[in-house]
């Protein structure tokens, strides 16, 4: 079988600490290398008089970049558009902040390579749903890193929800302690706010549940801190698929919760780590009922799945296909829930 060469755009901490052990597993990618930023990328055209900091930024990410060589191997490319446009690489990971995914993706796209963005996908539905009608006039794959949806602990859950009767009420809720005025998510300039950071992942976990015709009652959204971006928001989900609705909660100036809960008719499901469980982790699926039970999953990396099944995209059209409709469904779930948004 031939392996599809992929690189990684930027030595991002998420690319550093559960790609690449992923990559080194897969049995569908080999390491083409990692791309740091040049002056011009980082800062644009105005580059040309960057402030001498600039510069130690630049080797600092030189520096991390030196790790992915050291642990893996490939080539180190010093710039972006290096790693884009080299022939030898068939498709391209990018972990950057959320407002550069459009700009890169699209020329990663534009270099007739396969895509794999971090979530979000991009910023807003109309770029989504640009880069994946790129994607499909020139049959490539793209994907968005949601892996949680391909973790073991999801499909289990699904095998035990007639243990609970009729479903009632989905709950997900997925938040963390603030990380500082400094970290790219509260910055409005690089596509921060807790809707396109850690919001994603419960409004994918609720449509999982409703179904493809999942669509957003209510929504809101609040800041705090002084923040210009959102920090804590909730929002109510329905689809005309079932009789039940999904409650969300997420924010990233919170106390941590990465919990699903499903309550049903003559019983409860809930699992306490339903998101973020690492490769080495056991997983616990409690269900109260008249036979109550916990029951363990055990560790399963979910990034490599994700990962095998962005190969699948590749290899095949009726699955690439039906992921650009699971792409632009999540994108237009987050815009609902933007516009929404009653404050």
């Amino acid at each position: 079988m031939t392996k599809f060469k992929i690189g990684i755009l930027g030595p991002s901490e998420i690319a550093f600490r559960r790609f690449l052990p992923a990559l080194s597993k897969s049995k569908n990618f080999t390491f083409a290398g990692v791309a740091c930023a040049n002056a011009e990328e980082w800062l644009g055209e105005k580059s040309i008089n960057s402030p001498a900091s600039i510069f130690d930024i630049l080797d600092a990410e030189k520096n991390k970049a030196l790790k992915f060589q050291e642990t893996l191997g490939g080539k180190l490319y010093t710039s972006y558009k290096e790693l884009i446009e080299d022939p030898g690489v068939d498709a391209v990971y990018v972990p950057l902040p959320p407002l550069l995914h459009y700009k890169w993706g699209k020329l990663v796209l534009q270099n007739n390579k396969h895509l794999f963005l971090e979530k979000p996908f991009t910023t807003s539905e109309k770029d989504t749903n640009e880069l994946n009608e790129i994607a499909k006039q020139k049959n490539l794959a793209t994907h968005e890193n949601f892996a949680f949806v391909f973790h073991n602990q999801i499909a289990t859950i699904q095998e035990h929800l007639h243990k609970i009767g009729d479903i009632r009420l989905v709950r997900a809720c997925f938040g963390f302690p603030y990380r500082g005025a400094y970290d790219f998510r509260y910055s409005k300039n690089l596509g921060g706010g807790a809707l396109l950071d850690c919001g994603g992942y419960p409004i994918k976990l609720a449509a999982y549940f409703l179904g493809e015709n999942t669509t957003v009652a209510q929504a809101q959204l609040g800041r705090a801190k002084n923040h210009t971006v959102d920090v804590y928001g909730s929002a109510t989900l329905t689809s005309k698929d079932c009789d039940y609705v999904a409650q969300i909660s997420f924010g990233m100036d919170n106390s941590y919760k990465c919990e699903l809960e499903i309550w049903g008719s003559e019983g409860v499901i809930y699992t306490p780590r339903v998101f973020t469980p690492t490769s080495e982790m056991e997983t616990k699926i409690h269900i109260t009922s008249s036979q109550s039970e916990i029951i363990t999953v055990a560790p399963d990396d979910q990034f490599l799945h994700s990962l095998d099944f962005f190969g699948a995209c590749i290899t095949s059209s009726n699955i690439r296909l039906n992921n650009y409709k699971t792409i632009n469904t999540q994108s237009k779930l987050m815009q609902q829930v933007k516009q929404g948004d009653i404050k």
